[in-house]
């Protein structure tokens, strides 16, 4: 399955980040605990600052991690609505002209999936657009 190596490269990341996470606030720590003159409360504020901004750097992207999935998922729809169209429209074509149509619809579908292919992308940015049908 093609998910379950995605699933796994995620799941890495997030451990790595999680263990430098880890050994940066073991540093504030050994550094706010070695402030033997500064004010208790600032001590506090140092390790809540960071504490905040650990959690809300895992929130963005879990949340980006949410859309990148959201996304995919709607490109999914788009594409299996385009090709039921294309099969749709194979249906209704007279014995004579099958062949050729079908020929065309497989050309048609091919160029669907280009449109949606990260592969393809051009350098400006932009995805190939199929022909209207």
């Amino acid at each position: 399955m093609i998910g379950m190596g995605r699933r796994h490269k995620v799941l890495a990341a997030a451990a790595l980040w999680g263990a430098c996470a880890w050994f940066v606030s073991l540093d504030v720590d050994f550094l706010v605990g070695n402030l033997h003159n500064a004010p208790h409360w600032l001590l506090q504020l140092v390790r809540a600052l960071f504490m905040g901004v650990s959690v809300a750097i895992a929130y963005v992207v879990y949340r980006k991690y949410l859309l990148e999935i959201q996304i995919r998922s709607e490109k999914y729809a788009e594409i299996r609505e385009q090709i039921c169209r294309l099969l749709a429209g194979l249906l209704t074509v007279r014995d004579e002209d099958l062949i050729h149509q079908l020929r065309r619809t497989i050309q048609r579908i091919e160029q669907v999936l280009k449109h949606y292919d990260p592969k393809s992308v051009h350098l400006g940015g932009e995805a190939k657009t199929p022909k209207a049908a």
